[in-house]
């Protein structure tokens, strides 16, 4: 595993720098640009929520006074934090250091708390400033991080709780033939019983080949007595992974359920800071998850990742998956990439420049970058884009 991230999670925050630390910037211009929401072909479900119906992209571009750019999607929840408290600070950068600036848009958040929208907003916005770094330096930001493998292993997600039957056996066995060496599905939910459950799941197992790998995921929806007793159930199913049985801020019961499962539990999508993980692994989690870009920066991301590595533990990442492909390929060939087709393809149709999905990998392309890029003139054309200078 290979990255520039130090070896250590720290106990002071905000921990851990990437090269950019070492930047300076002079933001002149930031611009949002929020573009129509994308219709998914089918309404996609979780176990716990639904329907999820349309993608809604939003991108934020900064431009420093060079004219050098960088641009990244950005929550549309947290568009008002950025408008009131980070575009106030980042018009003061005036060839101000990185360090510096990320401090003050640390601690900019520190009443909104550190592991909630507010963090992840900042986990945005840091992607923003690397890609501006590494468009800056022309070179693709895996490779301005440190890495220099140009794909990433994916694993396909889906099996949404609206498919039951043949539909999600289509669906599964569909990413099988494409290629993919590990596919995850839905299960669970806050009405189905122990049987549902299992039922559900040993059906797609026995449909797939020995080899592929199935993760099972069930979005915190059950209770720790329910997560004991199916995940001694699956011991004998061959499962990879079972992600999220109970509540992620449950540490003590997380613990409890990790202490005896003969699957290995997984847990970190719903973490925004890398301060929690230490305490997620003394609690037996052996699958790590943290998505880049909600983790408070790709510092602190890729330290969870050192952190995984140095326990032994199976690591991914999910999200965006075209924009976090070049993330999740800094960290070596082990670590793999979610794609929640269902759902991240349809951002995927607004892209012109974005990394090839093929054989179960993100084959990252060789631009200056994150290495995605939105089609603006379609999209325009199409009118479908609604432009914003948020400060000039």
């Amino acid at each position: 595993m290979t990255t520039k991230a130090q070896n250590t999670v720290a106990a002071e925050a905000p921990p851990l720098s990437t090269p950019i630390f070492g930047e300076s910037f002079d933001i002149r211009e930031v611009e949002m640009r929020c573009v129509v929401p994308v219709p998914f072909q089918r309404p996609f479900y979780d176990a716990t929520m639904g329907p999820f119906a349309h993608y809604r992209a939003c991108f934020v571009r900064l431009t420093d006074r060079e004219g050098a750019w960088g641009e990244c999607e950005f929550p549309v929840s947290a568009l008002d934090l950025l408008k009131t408290v980070f575009v106030p600070l980042l018009l003061e950068t005036k060839e101000m250091t990185y360090e510096v600036l990320y401090r003050q848009l640390y601690w900019s958040i520190r009443n909104e708390g550190f592991r909630g929208g507010a963090a992840m907003a900042l986990g945005h916005l840091d992607r923003i400033f690397h890609d501006l770094a590494s468009r800056r330096r022309e070179v693709p930001l895996f490779r301005y991080l440190g890495g220099d493998n140009a794909r990433v292993r994916a694993y396909a997600s889906g099996g949404g709780m609206n498919l039951s039957g043949n539909e999600l056996l289509d669906e599964c066995l569909r990413w099988e033939a494409q290629g993919y060496d590990t596919i995850k599905m839905k299960f669970g939910g806050l009405s189905t019983t122990l049987q549902e459950d299992l039922t559900r799941i040993a059906g797609v197992r026995e449909a797939l080949r020995p080899e592929t790998a199935l993760a099972v995921d069930a979005n915190q929806s059950l209770s720790l007595n329910k997560a004991q007793t199916l995940s001694r159930e699956l011991g004998d199913m061959n499962i990879a992974w079972l992600e999220e049985p109970i509540h992620s801020a449950a540490l003590h019961e997380i613990e409890i359920l990790c202490e005896k499962s003969p699957v290995a539990v997984s847990y970190g999508e719903s973490e925004r800071t890398a301060l929690v993980f230490p305490s997620l692994v003394r609690a037996g989690a052996r699958h790590l998850q943290p998505i880049a870009g909600h983790i408070l920066s790709l510092g602190e991301w890729l330290s969870i990742a050192e952190l995984a590595h140095r326990h032994g533990l199976t690591f991914s990442g999910g999200g965006t998956s075209h924009i976090n492909a070049a993330i999740v390929a800094t960290v070596g060939d082990d670590a793999q990439l979610e794609y929640l087709e269902p759902v991240v393809g349809a951002f995927a149709s607004l892209l012109r420049v974005k990394p090839e999905v093929r054989d179960g990998y993100f084959i990252l392309p060789e631009v200056p970058g994150i290495g995605i890029e939105a089609d603006w003139p379609r999209l325009e054309k199409e009118k479908r884009v609604d432009v914003r200078s948020l400060w000039k």
